[in-house]
């Protein structure tokens, strides 16, 4: 995010209000003291706009966290997918299960476990598996920046 950007423009917008009450000495010193203060709390709010759009964007999604770090002074939103839970192996494969797909799926399939590096049958272990698991966690949101 660039919360300097948008300190920048509201900075600008205060002048331009300035500059409507009067070109007088008072006015643009006002104006000054009015931005200087004001610097502190624009900075605050970006980083709870942030926060917020963490927690809901975060709770939408059906695995992982978006968290907020700070990255050269500004607030970032970063996507923490959960590890998947290592309760399924694709070394020990003893069962079996034959499924009927169209052909146009079996096909995204393939191309999906290709653009992972996985074979057809890893590929779509480690799919059912995520599945599975998703439905038995809650839903985490959790603020991991608080300024």
């Amino acid at each position: 995010m660039n919360t300097a950007g948008i300190a920048a423009k509201l900075e600008e917008q205060l002048v331009a209000q300035g500059r409507l009450a009067g070109d007088e000495p008072i006015v643009e010193q006002l104006v000054d003291t009015m931005i200087a203060a004001l610097a502190p709390a624009v900075r605050q709010a970006a980083f709870e706009l942030a926060e917020q759009a963490a927690a809901e964007i975060g709770a939408q999604l059906p695995i992982g966290s978006i968290d907020v770090v700070v990255n050269e002074g500004e607030p970032t939103l970063v996507l923490r997918g959960e590890e998947s839970e290592q309760i399924f192996s694709t070394e020990d494969l003893e069962a079996r299960m034959t499924v009927r797909l169209p052909a146009n799926l079996k096909a995204a399939l393939e191309e999906a476990a290709d653009d992972a590096g996985d074979s057809m049958n890893s590929f779509v272990i480690k799919t059912l598996a995520s599945g599975a698991t998703r439905g038995r966690k809650g839903r985490r949101v959790r603020e991991t920046f608080r300024t």
